[in-house]
């Protein structure tokens, strides 16, 4: 899997690998060092959590009115 390399740079198979950079790991290379990495996936069908824009798509922003205490 991808990752992207999260608040340091990393020194992994001898190779220095700097902070922002995207490295390919087996889920057995990233034990201890989950907390510097940041899963990258570019099928957005696969992501899990927050959506993800494609190119060309639209986000529909809707405002509301807050119905609250009016002073």
């Amino acid at each position: 899997m991808k990752y992207k390399i999260d608040k340091t740079d990393l020194f992994i198979n001898n190779k220095l690998h700097p902070e922002g950079s995207e490295i390919e790991l087996t889920k057995e290379q990233t034990k201890g060092i989950e907390d510097f990495l940041i899963p990258v996936n570019h099928n957005p069908e696969l992501t899990e959590g927050h959506p993800v824009q494609s190119e060309g798509s639209e986000i529909k922003v809707t405002q509301t009115k807050n119905k609250g205490n009016k002073k």
